[in-house]
């Protein structure tokens, strides 16, 4: 994980923190029921981890086919290449051939 989203994580379990402190508050009977708060910490940290593993594995599949996309590019800049090289053999191999008709044709 990067520090951008370490520092998310962490932002997200103090306010999860914070918010459960306050909504325990309102209540009369139990305001300080560090139990709730825990287990909500425990829920809220879980799903925050689960959201910035998809974002991660997301940045991977992200590079992966960034390195492919690349990898067919220069692969299809060298069949271009062969390609323009073949047809110029071939245009040359043409010319040579109606050059010599044409030799033999005045003779």
């Amino acid at each position: 994980m990067n520090t951008k989203d370490i520092i998310a994580f962490l932002l997200i379990e103090i306010a999860t923190l914070v918010m459960a402190y306050a909504w325990l508050q309102r209540f009369v009977y139990n305001p300080y029921n560090w139990v709730i708060i825990f287990c909500l910490l425990i829920v809220v940290g879980v799903a925050a981890y689960m959201i910035l593993s998809v974002n991660s594995r997301l940045n991977e599949m992200e590079e992966r086919m960034e390195s492919r996309d690349k990898a067919i590019r220069v692969s299809i800049m060298t069949v271009e290449a062969d390609l323009e090289n073949q047809l110029h053999k071939l245009n040359h191999n043409v010319e040579s051939a109606v050059t010599e008709i044409n030799r033999k044709r005045f003779m």
